[in-house]
C-alpha cells in the first residue's frame, strides 16, 4: 500500500531527557516527537521538524506555537545572548525577551506578525527558492 499515498509521514519519538515536558510535580505529561516527510509527490521528502506534544493533561494535543521560535532560531531577524532574544522588526527597533516569556510575546499582535513573517521567510521560501544551507531544511537534530 506504500505506493498509493501522496504523503507519508514518519513520527519517532526522541529519547533525550529534555524531550518530555514535565508538569510542577515532575510528572510526564507530554514527549517531544521528530517528524520526517518520508514521501510526498510535491518534492518536498526527507524535510523534518520537531515539536511537542501534550497526552497526560486535559489539553492533549501539539504545542504549537511555543514550537515557533525553535523555528526561527536560524534567522538574521533573531538575536541571541544568552538566555535574551531580540526579535528585530522591519522598521528597524528590537524587542528583547526570554524563551520563559515567548508565549506572553506572542499576545502582542505586532510581534506575532513579525514571527510569522520570518516563519514564513525562513522555512517556506528559502527552501523554495533553494537559498542558505540545506542540512537546515534537513536535519533537525544537526547530527
Amino acid at each position: 500500500m506504500h505506493y498509493v499515498y501522496s504523503l507519508r509521514v514518519w513520527l519517532t519519538g526522541r529519547k533525550a531527557k529534555s524531550a518530555f515536558i514535565e508538569d510542577e510535580s515532575g510528572f510526564r505529561i507530554g514527549s517531544e516527537v521528530k517528524v520526517k516527510l518520508e514521501k510526498s509527490r510535491f518534492g518536498t521528502q526527507g524535510r523534518n521538524c520537531a515539536f511537542k506534544i501534550l497526552w497526560g493533561t486535559e489539553a492533549v494535543g501539539i504545542q504549537d506555537a511555543e514550537s515557533w521560535l525553535e523555528a526561527i532560531k536560524g534567522s538574521d531577524n533573531l538575536k541571541q545572548a544568552g538566555a535574551w532574544f531580540s526579535l528585530v522588526h522591519k522598521d528597524g527597533t528590537e524587542e528583547k525577551f526570554q524563551s520563559a516569556h515567548w508565549l506572553s510575546k506572542l499576545e502582542d499582535k505586532k510581534f506575532k506578525t513579525r514571527v510569522f513573517e520570518i516563519m514564513d521567510e525562513q522555512i517556506i521560501r528559502k527552501f523554495d527558492t533553494r537559498e542558505g544551507n540545506a542540512e537546515d531544511f534537513y536535519d533537525v537534530d544537526k547530527e
